[in-house]
Protein backbone atom coordinates (compact mmCIF):
# COMPACT_ATOMS: atom_id res chain seq x y z
CA UNK A 1 0.00 0.00 0.00
CA UNK A 2 1.13 3.53 -0.27
CA UNK A 3 2.15 5.16 3.12
CA UNK A 4 2.65 8.45 4.48
CA UNK A 5 5.37 10.31 6.35
CA UNK A 6 5.87 9.34 10.28
CA UNK A 7 5.34 12.49 11.47
CA UNK A 8 1.90 12.93 9.42
CA UNK A 9 0.91 9.76 10.68
CA UNK A 10 2.21 10.70 14.36
CA UNK A 11 -0.04 14.34 13.79
CA UNK A 12 -2.95 11.78 12.41
CA UNK A 13 -2.48 10.05 15.71
CA UNK A 14 -2.90 12.78 18.04
CA UNK A 15 -5.99 14.01 16.11
CA UNK A 16 -7.90 10.68 16.15
CA UNK A 17 -11.30 10.49 14.54
CA UNK A 18 -11.17 13.88 12.50
CA UNK A 19 -7.95 12.74 10.94
CA UNK A 20 -9.22 9.35 10.39
CA UNK A 21 -12.26 10.81 8.83
CA UNK A 22 -10.40 13.06 6.76
CA UNK A 23 -7.94 9.95 5.26
CA UNK A 24 -11.35 7.77 4.59
CA UNK A 25 -12.85 10.80 2.70
CA UNK A 26 -9.58 11.35 0.82
CA UNK A 27 -9.01 7.31 -0.36
CA UNK A 28 -13.31 7.42 -1.31
CA UNK A 29 -12.94 10.38 -3.41
CA UNK A 30 -15.26 10.41 -6.55
CA UNK A 31 -15.68 6.52 -5.95
CA UNK A 32 -18.69 4.80 -5.70
CA UNK A 33 -19.48 0.82 -5.08
CA UNK A 34 -21.96 -0.27 -6.02
CA UNK A 35 -22.66 -4.19 -3.88
CA UNK A 36 -24.56 -6.68 -5.81
CA UNK A 37 -26.27 -10.23 -4.61
CA UNK A 38 -28.10 -12.25 -6.51
CA UNK A 39 -29.66 -15.68 -5.85
CA UNK A 40 -30.62 -18.47 -8.73
CA UNK A 41 -32.08 -21.35 -9.77
CA UNK A 42 -31.23 -24.48 -11.96
CA UNK A 43 -32.37 -24.57 -15.47
CA UNK A 44 -30.49 -27.35 -16.92
CA UNK A 45 -26.79 -26.16 -17.31
CA UNK A 46 -27.65 -22.46 -16.80
CA UNK A 47 -28.41 -20.30 -13.59
CA UNK A 48 -30.99 -18.03 -13.87
CA UNK A 49 -31.14 -15.16 -11.57
CA UNK A 50 -34.85 -14.58 -8.99
CA UNK A 51 -33.41 -12.54 -6.95
CA UNK A 52 -30.67 -9.22 -7.21
CA UNK A 53 -30.15 -7.16 -4.59
CA UNK A 54 -28.14 -3.57 -5.31
CA UNK A 55 -26.52 -1.64 -2.53
CA UNK A 56 -24.58 1.33 -3.46
CA UNK A 57 -21.92 2.71 -1.04
CA UNK A 58 -20.21 6.34 -1.30
CA UNK A 59 -17.79 8.12 0.94
CA UNK A 60 -17.22 5.63 3.27
CA UNK A 61 -20.60 4.71 4.17
CA UNK A 62 -23.34 2.44 3.13
CA UNK A 63 -26.30 4.31 0.69
CA UNK A 64 -29.24 3.07 -0.87
CA UNK A 65 -30.77 0.13 -1.26
CA UNK A 66 -32.46 -1.66 -3.74
CA UNK A 67 -34.18 -5.52 -4.27
CA UNK A 68 -36.41 -7.11 -6.27
CA UNK A 69 -37.43 -10.53 -6.97
CA UNK A 70 -37.59 -12.11 -10.81
CA UNK A 71 -39.65 -14.50 -12.10
CA UNK A 72 -37.34 -16.15 -14.55
CA UNK A 73 -40.01 -18.23 -16.32
CA UNK A 74 -38.40 -21.53 -15.22
CA UNK A 75 -39.73 -24.19 -12.35
CA UNK A 76 -38.01 -23.52 -8.93
CA UNK A 77 -35.79 -26.67 -8.57
CA UNK A 78 -36.03 -28.05 -5.12
CA UNK A 79 -32.25 -27.92 -4.33
CA UNK A 80 -32.62 -23.61 -4.94
CA UNK A 81 -35.74 -23.64 -2.88
CA UNK A 82 -34.18 -25.23 -0.14
CA UNK A 83 -31.09 -22.59 -0.44
CA UNK A 84 -32.98 -19.44 -0.63
CA UNK A 85 -37.00 -20.11 0.32
CA UNK A 86 -37.98 -18.94 -3.15
CA UNK A 87 -40.98 -20.74 -4.70
CA UNK A 88 -43.01 -20.97 -7.67
CA UNK A 89 -45.57 -19.42 -5.50
CA UNK A 90 -43.43 -16.40 -4.27
CA UNK A 91 -42.19 -15.61 -7.93
CA UNK A 92 -45.30 -16.05 -9.60
CA UNK A 93 -46.75 -12.39 -10.42
CA UNK A 94 -43.25 -11.14 -10.20
CA UNK A 95 -41.22 -8.94 -12.66
CA UNK A 96 -39.02 -10.76 -15.72
CA UNK A 97 -35.41 -9.90 -15.87
CA UNK A 98 -36.73 -7.51 -19.05
CA UNK A 99 -38.60 -5.31 -16.54
CA UNK A 100 -35.97 -4.83 -14.38
CA UNK A 101 -32.85 -4.81 -16.38
CA UNK A 102 -32.92 -0.79 -16.71
CA UNK A 103 -33.08 -0.18 -13.06
CA UNK A 104 -29.55 -2.69 -12.93
CA UNK A 105 -28.17 -1.35 -15.79
CA UNK A 106 -28.64 2.16 -14.11
CA UNK A 107 -26.90 1.20 -10.93
CA UNK A 108 -23.88 -0.11 -13.06
CA UNK A 109 -24.20 2.97 -15.17
CA UNK A 110 -21.24 5.74 -13.61
CA UNK A 111 -22.15 9.48 -13.72
CA UNK A 112 -20.30 12.11 -14.77
CA UNK A 113 -16.00 11.80 -13.06
CA UNK A 114 -17.11 8.83 -10.81
CA UNK A 115 -15.57 5.90 -10.65
CA UNK A 116 -17.81 3.22 -10.03
CA UNK A 117 -16.80 -0.21 -9.02
CA UNK A 118 -19.04 -4.20 -9.09
CA UNK A 119 -18.49 -5.50 -5.60
CA UNK A 120 -19.30 -9.06 -4.53
CA UNK A 121 -18.26 -11.37 -2.85
CA UNK A 122 -17.26 -14.35 -4.70
CA UNK A 123 -18.16 -11.59 -7.53
CA UNK A 124 -17.51 -14.33 -10.47
CA UNK A 125 -21.18 -15.53 -9.51
CA UNK A 126 -23.07 -12.76 -9.03
CA UNK A 127 -21.08 -10.73 -11.95
CA UNK A 128 -21.54 -14.22 -13.98
CA UNK A 129 -24.97 -14.59 -13.97
CA UNK A 130 -26.12 -11.20 -14.63
CA UNK A 131 -24.05 -11.09 -17.74
CA UNK A 132 -25.28 -14.29 -19.14
CA UNK A 133 -29.40 -12.12 -17.94
CA UNK A 134 -27.74 -9.72 -19.99
CA UNK A 135 -26.73 -11.91 -22.73
CA UNK A 136 -30.23 -13.48 -23.10
CA UNK A 137 -31.68 -9.89 -23.76
CA UNK A 138 -28.77 -9.71 -26.62
CA UNK A 139 -27.08 -6.94 -24.32
CA UNK A 140 -23.77 -6.84 -22.92
CA UNK A 141 -23.38 -6.26 -19.03
CA UNK A 142 -22.04 -2.68 -18.41
CA UNK A 143 -18.23 -2.88 -18.01
CA UNK A 144 -17.03 -2.12 -14.86
CA UNK A 145 -13.59 -3.22 -12.55
CA UNK A 146 -14.40 -5.58 -10.03
CA UNK A 147 -13.87 -6.02 -5.97
CA UNK A 148 -14.13 -9.08 -4.19
CA UNK A 149 -14.37 -8.94 -0.88
CA UNK A 150 -13.62 -13.00 -0.24
CA UNK A 151 -10.17 -11.61 -2.47
CA UNK A 152 -7.56 -10.29 -1.17
CA UNK A 153 -8.51 -7.36 0.14
CA UNK A 154 -9.00 -8.44 3.82
CA UNK A 155 -5.48 -9.47 4.28
CA UNK A 156 -4.44 -6.42 2.67
CA UNK A 157 -5.50 -4.44 5.76
CA UNK A 158 -4.72 -7.27 8.36
CA UNK A 159 -8.05 -9.05 9.07
CA UNK A 160 -7.76 -12.97 8.57
CA UNK A 161 -11.85 -14.58 8.38
CA UNK A 162 -11.65 -18.30 10.05
CA UNK A 163 -12.92 -19.36 6.02
CA UNK A 164 -13.94 -17.92 3.12
CA UNK A 165 -17.82 -17.55 3.48
CA UNK A 166 -19.04 -14.20 3.60
CA UNK A 167 -20.71 -15.39 7.22
CA UNK A 168 -16.86 -15.29 8.40
CA UNK A 169 -16.06 -12.58 6.37
CA UNK A 170 -18.72 -10.95 9.24
CA UNK A 171 -17.52 -12.58 12.11
CA UNK A 172 -14.16 -11.26 11.54
CA UNK A 173 -15.42 -8.17 11.32
CA UNK A 174 -18.07 -8.06 14.04
CA UNK A 175 -20.77 -7.78 11.63
CA UNK A 176 -23.69 -9.29 12.32
CA UNK A 177 -25.27 -11.52 10.12
CA UNK A 178 -28.21 -13.66 10.32
CA UNK A 179 -30.08 -14.36 7.31
CA UNK A 180 -27.31 -16.03 4.89
CA UNK A 181 -28.73 -16.79 1.53
CA UNK A 182 -31.45 -13.70 1.15
CA UNK A 183 -30.18 -11.19 -1.61
CA UNK A 184 -31.03 -8.13 0.38
CA UNK A 185 -29.31 -8.99 3.70
CA UNK A 186 -26.47 -10.68 2.12
CA UNK A 187 -25.86 -7.68 -0.28
CA UNK A 188 -26.03 -5.01 2.95
CA UNK A 189 -23.50 -6.92 5.32
CA UNK A 190 -21.25 -7.54 2.00
CA UNK A 191 -21.69 -3.48 1.79
CA UNK A 192 -20.90 -2.95 5.43
CA UNK A 193 -17.57 -5.41 5.01
CA UNK A 194 -16.14 -3.79 2.60
CA UNK A 195 -16.81 -0.24 3.83
CA UNK A 196 -15.37 -1.51 6.93
CA UNK A 197 -12.63 -2.80 4.86
CA UNK A 198 -11.73 0.45 3.15
CA UNK A 199 -11.86 2.58 5.82
CA UNK A 200 -9.53 0.21 7.44
CA UNK A 201 -6.90 0.92 4.60
CA UNK A 202 -7.69 4.67 4.92
CA UNK A 203 -6.80 4.66 8.47
CA UNK A 204 -3.83 2.73 8.07
CA UNK A 205 -2.16 4.94 5.45
CA UNK A 206 -3.68 3.91 2.09
CA UNK A 207 -4.48 6.95 -0.10
CA UNK A 208 -4.96 6.01 -3.57
CA UNK A 209 -8.00 3.87 -4.48
CA UNK A 210 -6.84 3.12 -8.00
CA UNK A 211 -3.91 1.61 -6.84
CA UNK A 212 -5.77 -0.21 -4.02
CA UNK A 213 -7.90 -1.67 -6.32
CA UNK A 214 -5.21 -2.89 -8.91
CA UNK A 215 -3.29 -4.58 -6.16
CA UNK A 216 -6.10 -6.68 -4.95
CA UNK A 217 -8.21 -7.36 -7.73
CA UNK A 218 -5.95 -6.67 -10.69
CA UNK A 219 -7.48 -5.70 -14.17
CA UNK A 220 -10.62 -8.16 -14.51
CA UNK A 221 -14.00 -6.40 -15.22
CA UNK A 222 -17.27 -7.74 -14.86
CA UNK A 223 -17.24 -8.90 -18.75
CA UNK A 224 -13.53 -10.89 -18.00
CA UNK A 225 -14.82 -13.03 -15.12
CA UNK A 226 -15.34 -16.51 -16.10
CA UNK A 227 -19.15 -17.60 -16.09
CA UNK A 228 -20.29 -20.31 -13.54
CA UNK A 229 -22.32 -22.83 -14.42
CA UNK A 230 -24.95 -25.24 -12.59
CA UNK A 231 -22.82 -27.93 -13.00
CA UNK A 232 -19.43 -26.49 -11.29
CA UNK A 233 -22.15 -24.82 -8.88
CA UNK A 234 -22.63 -28.01 -7.26
CA UNK A 235 -19.81 -29.47 -7.56
CA UNK A 236 -17.94 -26.68 -5.06
CA UNK A 237 -18.86 -28.13 -1.43
CA UNK A 238 -15.42 -28.07 0.49
CA UNK A 239 -15.40 -30.81 2.84
CA UNK A 240 -12.62 -31.36 5.34
CA UNK A 241 -9.90 -34.33 4.91
CA UNK A 242 -11.27 -37.30 7.12
CA UNK A 243 -8.32 -39.66 8.07
CA UNK A 244 -7.86 -42.38 6.23
CA UNK A 245 -7.89 -44.79 9.57
CA UNK A 246 -10.99 -43.30 10.11
CA UNK A 247 -12.42 -43.69 6.42
CA UNK A 248 -11.36 -47.85 6.80
CA UNK A 249 -13.22 -47.90 9.79
CA UNK A 250 -16.71 -47.68 7.47
CA UNK A 251 -15.94 -50.90 6.43
CA UNK A 252 -16.75 -52.54 9.02
CA UNK A 253 -20.38 -53.01 9.57
CA UNK A 254 -22.07 -53.99 12.53
CA UNK A 255 -24.24 -57.12 12.89
CA UNK A 256 -27.77 -57.87 13.70
CA UNK A 257 -26.28 -60.28 16.94
CA UNK A 258 -23.76 -57.97 17.73
CA UNK A 259 -22.85 -57.79 21.73
CA UNK A 260 -21.96 -55.15 24.52
CA UNK A 261 -18.45 -54.72 23.41
CA UNK A 262 -19.03 -54.88 20.05
CA UNK A 263 -21.47 -51.80 20.46
CA UNK A 264 -19.31 -50.14 22.86
CA UNK A 265 -17.00 -50.34 20.37
CA UNK A 266 -19.64 -48.83 17.80
CA UNK A 267 -20.23 -46.21 20.36
CA UNK A 268 -16.21 -45.05 19.95
CA UNK A 269 -16.52 -45.12 16.17
CA UNK A 270 -19.80 -43.15 16.50
CA UNK A 271 -17.75 -40.42 19.07
CA UNK A 272 -14.95 -40.06 16.51
CA UNK A 273 -17.49 -39.17 13.47
CA UNK A 274 -19.12 -36.72 15.84
CA UNK A 275 -15.41 -35.09 16.39
CA UNK A 276 -14.72 -34.99 12.60
CA UNK A 277 -17.65 -34.00 11.48
CA UNK A 278 -18.11 -36.74 9.46
CA UNK A 279 -20.32 -36.89 6.58
CA UNK A 280 -20.54 -40.84 6.10
CA UNK A 281 -22.28 -41.44 9.83
CA UNK A 282 -25.76 -41.23 8.77
CA UNK A 283 -24.41 -44.27 6.23
CA UNK A 284 -22.71 -46.16 9.29
CA UNK A 285 -25.84 -45.85 11.13
CA UNK A 286 -28.46 -46.69 8.16
CA UNK A 287 -26.48 -49.81 7.08
CA UNK A 288 -25.67 -50.99 10.83
CA UNK A 289 -28.05 -54.10 11.91
CA UNK A 290 -29.37 -54.06 14.97
CA UNK A 291 -32.89 -53.17 15.90
CA UNK A 292 -33.61 -49.43 15.98
CA UNK A 293 -33.78 -49.39 19.34
CA UNK A 294 -30.71 -50.84 20.05
CA UNK A 295 -28.49 -48.47 18.14
CA UNK A 296 -31.08 -45.13 19.72
CA UNK A 297 -29.09 -46.22 22.62
CA UNK A 298 -25.66 -46.00 22.00
CA UNK A 299 -26.65 -42.79 19.67
CA UNK A 300 -28.17 -41.00 22.58
CA UNK A 301 -25.03 -41.90 24.54
CA UNK A 302 -22.78 -40.06 21.86
CA UNK A 303 -25.24 -37.51 21.67
CA UNK A 304 -25.19 -36.92 25.66
CA UNK A 305 -21.52 -36.48 25.48
CA UNK A 306 -21.38 -33.69 22.59
CA UNK A 307 -24.52 -32.24 24.63
CA UNK A 308 -22.06 -32.31 28.01
CA UNK A 309 -19.00 -30.99 26.11
CA UNK A 310 -21.42 -28.34 24.16
CA UNK A 311 -20.31 -29.32 20.91
CA UNK A 312 -23.10 -27.91 18.47
CA UNK A 313 -21.44 -29.28 15.64
CA UNK A 314 -21.08 -32.65 16.91
CA UNK A 315 -24.35 -33.09 18.47
CA UNK A 316 -25.61 -31.86 14.84
CA UNK A 317 -23.82 -34.58 13.41
CA UNK A 318 -25.18 -37.64 15.55
CA UNK A 319 -28.68 -35.94 15.94
CA UNK A 320 -28.57 -35.97 11.72
CA UNK A 321 -28.04 -39.64 12.12
CA UNK A 322 -30.60 -40.35 15.06
CA UNK A 323 -33.54 -38.99 13.64
CA UNK A 324 -34.58 -41.48 11.12
CA UNK A 325 -34.28 -43.94 13.35
CA UNK A 326 -36.99 -42.17 15.64
CA UNK A 327 -40.42 -43.11 13.77
CA UNK A 328 -39.02 -46.91 14.49
CA UNK A 329 -39.43 -46.32 18.40
CA UNK A 330 -41.43 -48.80 20.16
CA UNK A 331 -44.69 -47.66 21.14
CA UNK A 332 -45.85 -47.25 24.73
CA UNK A 333 -48.60 -48.91 25.92
CA UNK A 334 -52.43 -47.49 24.69
CA UNK A 335 -54.01 -46.86 21.38
CA UNK A 336 -51.83 -43.71 21.35
CA UNK A 337 -48.48 -45.33 22.14
CA UNK A 338 -46.70 -44.28 19.43
CA UNK A 339 -47.37 -40.48 20.09
CA UNK A 340 -46.46 -40.80 23.88
CA UNK A 341 -43.28 -41.82 23.11
CA UNK A 342 -42.25 -39.63 20.84
CA UNK A 343 -43.45 -36.97 22.94
CA UNK A 344 -41.20 -37.91 25.81
CA UNK A 345 -38.17 -37.99 23.58
CA UNK A 346 -39.05 -34.05 23.24
CA UNK A 347 -39.36 -33.17 26.62
CA UNK A 348 -36.18 -35.04 27.31
CA UNK A 349 -34.14 -33.89 24.81
CA UNK A 350 -35.97 -30.41 23.52
CA UNK A 351 -34.43 -28.29 26.22
CA UNK A 352 -30.93 -29.64 25.94
CA UNK A 353 -30.74 -29.15 22.11
CA UNK A 354 -32.51 -25.90 22.19
CA UNK A 355 -29.81 -24.73 24.52
CA UNK A 356 -26.92 -25.25 22.37
CA UNK A 357 -27.39 -22.66 19.82
CA UNK A 358 -26.20 -23.72 16.57
CA UNK A 359 -23.06 -24.72 14.39
CA UNK A 360 -20.82 -21.87 14.00
CA UNK A 361 -19.66 -20.29 10.72
CA UNK A 362 -16.24 -22.18 10.61
CA UNK A 363 -17.47 -25.48 12.62
CA UNK A 364 -20.37 -26.85 10.73
CA UNK A 365 -21.98 -30.36 10.40
CA UNK A 366 -22.02 -32.04 7.28
CA UNK A 367 -25.99 -30.84 6.77
CA UNK A 368 -24.89 -27.00 7.18
CA UNK A 369 -21.65 -27.67 4.91
CA UNK A 370 -23.91 -28.73 2.06
CA UNK A 371 -26.25 -25.96 2.39
CA UNK A 372 -28.88 -27.94 3.74
CA UNK A 373 -30.74 -27.11 6.89
CA UNK A 374 -29.32 -27.80 10.11
CA UNK A 375 -30.46 -31.60 11.94
CA UNK A 376 -30.70 -29.01 15.26
CA UNK A 377 -33.35 -26.74 13.72
CA UNK A 378 -35.37 -29.51 11.94
CA UNK A 379 -35.69 -32.40 14.66
CA UNK A 380 -39.09 -30.54 15.53
CA UNK A 381 -40.23 -31.79 12.04
CA UNK A 382 -39.44 -35.49 12.12
CA UNK A 383 -40.25 -35.70 15.93
CA UNK A 384 -44.10 -33.88 14.89
CA UNK A 385 -44.80 -36.47 11.94
CA UNK A 386 -43.99 -39.51 13.84
CA UNK A 387 -45.92 -38.48 16.95
CA UNK A 388 -49.12 -36.96 14.15
CA UNK A 389 -49.74 -40.28 12.65
CA UNK A 390 -51.46 -40.71 9.63
CA UNK A 391 -52.96 -37.24 8.44
CA UNK A 392 -55.89 -38.45 7.37
CA UNK A 393 -56.65 -40.06 10.26
CA UNK A 394 -55.47 -37.59 13.15
CA UNK A 395 -55.31 -34.35 11.42
CA UNK A 396 -59.20 -33.40 12.11
CA UNK A 397 -58.77 -34.07 15.79
CA UNK A 398 -55.20 -32.42 16.21
CA UNK A 399 -56.20 -28.86 15.53
CA UNK A 400 -60.45 -28.48 15.57
CA UNK A 401 -61.66 -25.53 12.48
CA UNK A 402 -65.20 -26.04 13.42
CA UNK A 403 -67.34 -25.12 15.69
CA UNK A 404 -67.07 -24.37 19.64
CA UNK A 405 -64.20 -26.40 19.56
CA UNK A 406 -62.32 -24.28 17.30
CA UNK A 407 -58.42 -24.06 17.90
CA UNK A 408 -58.20 -26.37 20.11
CA UNK A 409 -57.45 -30.66 20.19
CA UNK A 410 -54.34 -32.62 20.50
CA UNK A 411 -52.03 -29.53 19.61
CA UNK A 412 -53.10 -27.48 22.68
CA UNK A 413 -51.90 -30.37 24.87
CA UNK A 414 -49.05 -30.89 23.64
CA UNK A 415 -47.99 -27.05 24.00
CA UNK A 416 -49.30 -27.38 27.73
CA UNK A 417 -46.94 -30.31 28.36
CA UNK A 418 -43.87 -28.07 26.67
CA UNK A 419 -43.58 -29.72 23.14
CA UNK A 420 -44.39 -26.11 22.07
CA UNK A 421 -42.26 -26.47 18.68
CA UNK A 422 -43.26 -29.92 18.13
CA UNK A 423 -46.97 -28.80 18.35
CA UNK A 424 -46.51 -26.27 15.85
CA UNK A 425 -44.86 -28.18 13.20
CA UNK A 426 -47.39 -30.59 13.62
CA UNK A 427 -49.72 -27.82 12.53
CA UNK A 428 -47.97 -27.22 9.64
CA UNK A 429 -48.23 -30.83 8.60
CA UNK A 430 -51.88 -30.56 8.89
CA UNK A 431 -52.36 -27.24 7.36
CA UNK A 432 -50.33 -28.91 4.22
CA UNK A 433 -52.85 -31.79 4.36
CA UNK A 434 -55.89 -30.07 3.70
CA UNK A 435 -54.19 -28.32 1.01
CA UNK A 436 -52.69 -31.74 -0.76
CA UNK A 437 -56.54 -33.64 -0.15
CA UNK A 438 -58.46 -30.50 -1.97
CA UNK A 439 -59.27 -28.70 1.24
CA UNK A 440 -57.82 -25.30 1.06
CA UNK A 441 -60.60 -23.29 2.99
CA UNK A 442 -59.88 -25.62 5.94
CA UNK A 443 -56.18 -24.95 5.56
CA UNK A 444 -56.61 -21.10 5.83
CA UNK A 445 -59.03 -21.97 8.85
CA UNK A 446 -56.27 -24.08 10.34
CA UNK A 447 -53.59 -20.91 9.06
CA UNK A 448 -55.52 -18.39 10.70
CA UNK A 449 -56.89 -20.32 13.91
CA UNK A 450 -52.34 -21.38 14.73
CA UNK A 451 -51.71 -17.46 14.23
CA UNK A 452 -54.52 -16.15 16.70
CA UNK A 453 -53.46 -19.60 19.02
CA UNK A 454 -49.70 -17.93 18.93
CA UNK A 455 -48.22 -20.66 16.54
CA UNK A 456 -45.03 -18.91 14.72
CA UNK A 457 -43.90 -21.61 13.24
CA UNK A 458 -42.40 -20.19 9.65
CA UNK A 459 -44.26 -22.44 7.05
CA UNK A 460 -47.91 -21.79 9.15
CA UNK A 461 -47.03 -17.99 9.48
CA UNK A 462 -45.83 -18.37 5.01
CA UNK A 463 -49.60 -19.67 4.58
CA UNK A 464 -51.27 -17.33 6.75
CA UNK A 465 -49.65 -14.32 5.31
CA UNK A 466 -50.67 -15.34 1.85
CA UNK A 467 -53.94 -16.15 2.83
CA UNK A 468 -53.71 -12.14 4.17
CA UNK A 469 -52.35 -10.78 1.42
CA UNK A 470 -54.58 -12.58 -1.51
CA UNK A 471 -57.29 -9.53 -1.49
CA UNK A 472 -54.82 -7.48 -2.99
CA UNK A 473 -55.35 -4.06 -1.35
CA UNK A 474 -52.88 -2.13 0.76
CA UNK A 475 -54.49 -2.86 3.77
CA UNK A 476 -54.22 -6.57 2.99
CA UNK A 477 -50.54 -6.70 1.87
CA UNK A 478 -49.51 -4.37 5.14
CA UNK A 479 -51.23 -6.94 7.25
CA UNK A 480 -49.42 -9.72 5.60
CA UNK A 481 -46.09 -8.09 5.39
CA UNK A 482 -45.94 -6.97 9.84
CA UNK A 483 -46.84 -10.81 10.60
CA UNK A 484 -44.31 -12.02 8.24
CA UNK A 485 -41.73 -9.43 9.41
CA UNK A 486 -43.16 -10.20 13.88
CA UNK A 487 -42.19 -13.32 13.02
CA UNK A 488 -38.72 -13.50 11.16
CA UNK A 489 -37.55 -11.45 14.32
CA UNK A 490 -37.73 -14.77 16.38
CA UNK A 491 -35.56 -16.57 13.78
CA UNK A 492 -32.38 -16.47 15.43
CA UNK A 493 -29.97 -17.36 12.54
CA UNK A 494 -32.01 -21.12 12.30
CA UNK A 495 -31.45 -22.89 8.61
CA UNK A 496 -34.94 -24.36 8.50
CA UNK A 497 -36.41 -23.94 5.24
CA UNK A 498 -39.02 -22.63 6.14
CA UNK A 499 -37.73 -19.20 7.07
CA UNK A 500 -36.41 -18.66 3.98
CA UNK A 501 -39.72 -19.11 2.55
CA UNK A 502 -41.23 -16.35 4.88
CA UNK A 503 -38.11 -14.28 4.47
CA UNK A 504 -39.07 -14.44 0.69
CA UNK A 505 -42.73 -14.00 1.36
CA UNK A 506 -41.73 -10.27 3.03
CA UNK A 507 -39.85 -9.99 -0.47
CA UNK A 508 -42.29 -10.64 -2.12
CA UNK A 509 -45.22 -8.34 -0.63
CA UNK A 510 -42.61 -5.40 0.23
CA UNK A 511 -42.14 -5.85 -3.70
CA UNK A 512 -46.80 -5.64 -4.30
CA UNK A 513 -46.77 -2.29 -2.00
CA UNK A 514 -44.15 -0.63 -3.97
CA UNK A 515 -45.34 -1.65 -6.92
CA UNK A 516 -48.94 0.13 -6.39
CA UNK A 517 -47.86 2.94 -6.02
CA UNK A 518 -44.74 3.57 -8.23
CA UNK A 519 -42.88 2.23 -10.90
CA UNK A 520 -38.40 2.27 -11.19
CA UNK A 521 -37.30 4.65 -13.73
CA UNK A 522 -33.43 3.12 -14.01
CA UNK A 523 -32.31 6.11 -12.49
CA UNK A 524 -30.44 6.46 -9.72
CA UNK A 525 -30.00 9.56 -7.23
CA UNK A 526 -26.54 10.57 -5.46
CA UNK A 527 -27.08 8.15 -2.91
CA UNK A 528 -27.76 5.06 -5.40
CA UNK A 529 -31.58 5.30 -4.06
CA UNK A 530 -33.87 4.22 -7.10
CA UNK A 531 -35.76 7.13 -8.74
CA UNK A 532 -39.32 6.78 -8.61
CA UNK A 533 -42.44 7.32 -11.00
CA UNK A 534 -45.36 7.37 -9.57
CA UNK A 535 -47.81 5.43 -11.03
CA UNK A 536 -51.33 7.03 -12.77
CA UNK A 537 -49.49 10.45 -12.50
CA UNK A 538 -47.86 11.57 -16.14
CA UNK A 539 -45.64 14.19 -16.75
CA UNK A 540 -49.12 16.33 -18.34
CA UNK A 541 -52.00 14.46 -17.25
CA UNK A 542 -55.02 15.39 -18.55
CA UNK A 543 -57.36 17.42 -16.42
CA UNK A 544 -61.71 17.01 -16.31
CA UNK A 545 -63.32 19.96 -15.46
CA UNK A 546 -66.41 19.19 -12.96
CA UNK A 547 -69.84 19.31 -14.84
CA UNK A 548 -70.47 22.87 -12.81
CA UNK A 549 -67.50 24.59 -13.79
CA UNK A 550 -68.01 24.34 -17.72
CA UNK A 551 -67.91 26.58 -19.90
CA UNK A 552 -71.29 27.88 -21.38
CA UNK A 553 -71.45 27.67 -25.51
Amino acid sequence: MSGIGLDAHAAGAEAGPIADAAAIAGLWGAVRLVVIDTETVTAGSDLRVVSVAVVTCRGGFVRGKWQTLINAGVPVDPDSARVHGLTDEHLAGEPSFDDVADVIRGALTPGDGEQLVFVAHNVNFDAGVLREEFARLGEDIPELPILDTAGRLAAAVGVRPAGASLAALCEALGIVHDRSHDALADAVVCAEAVVALLNRAATQGETDFATLLASVSGDATTRSLTAVDARSLRSRIRWAPLPADHITGHSTLLGRRAGKRMLGAWRIEVAECAALRCRHLDDRVANAAPPSGVLLVELEAALDERVADGDAAGVATVLGALLPLLPALPPASGRLGFRTVQLDWALRWGPRLEALGRCGAADRCPACRRRAPCPLDTWPDTVAAAALGDPTRYAAGFFETKGREAGAGAHMQWRKKGATQVADAAVWLCLAHWRAVGHPDRAGQVAQLAWGDGCRQPEVVDAYAGQLAAAGGVADLRAALLAAKLTLRARNGSTHDGWARLQARTHQLAGQLQRLKVRPSGLFDGDGEVIPVRRHHPEQPHRSRPARFKRRT
